[in-house]
């Protein structure tokens, strides 16, 4: 009974910390669902270039790569690793 009473108390005391945290986790499990959405959705574009062979478009997003961020140039040679397989992905 007394650790119930313990619990609530520090619950009570605590409820904008314990508020942030649910909060906090709720926002990364959104991202990390986003994260993997846009990931396959990343694989089912390139898988369709490489399937037509689009040298155009293979072109186009080869100039852009240098643009692109270290992680979404790291998505990018995943998601294409993933469908082409004479092409290996770089090393973490």
């Amino acid at each position: 009974m007394q650790q119930l009473e313990q619990i609530l108390t520090f619950v009570l005391d605590h409820k904008e910390l314990l508020a942030t945290l649910i909060v906090t986790l709720l926002t990364i499990i959104k991202l990390t669902a986003w994260g993997r959405a846009k990931a396959a959705a990343l694989d089912a574009v390139i898988g369709v270039i490489e399937r037509l062979g689009a040298k155009e478009i293979k072109t186009g997003v080869a100039g852009q790569e240098p643009k692109l961020g270290a992680a979404a140039q790291d998505a990018l040679h995943q998601a294409v690793a993933k469908v082409d397989p004479k092409k290996k992905a770089a090393g973490p």
